[in-house]
């Protein structure tokens, strides 16, 4: 099992203003090897589009919106 932080912008409104800010999501992959594919940034074209189908479902849970194409960077997080 693998995790993986994404760093990624997230838009709201709030009292009629629109906020953006930067936020945070860990990923945990059962598999090893769709969490290497997205390491792998030669050939992780498809698996980053798949990463931005969860992270606009996870942000509309939190009555937030990901901003599309906005991931800043991402990176394994360190075991132990």
């Amino acid at each position: 099992m693998k995790k993986l932080n994404i760093t990624y912008v997230t838009a709201e409104i709030k009292n009629g203003e629109k906020i953006v800010r930067k936020s945070r999501y860990t990923a945990i992959f059962e598999d090893d090897r769709v969490a290497d594919c997205l390491l792998d940034h030669d050939t992780s074209d498809v698996a980053v589009a798949n990463l931005e189908k969860l992270l606009r479902v996870v942000e509309r849970f939190k009555g937030r919106y990901y901003v599309p194409g906005s991931i800043k960077h991402y990176e394994l997080v360190k075991e132990g």
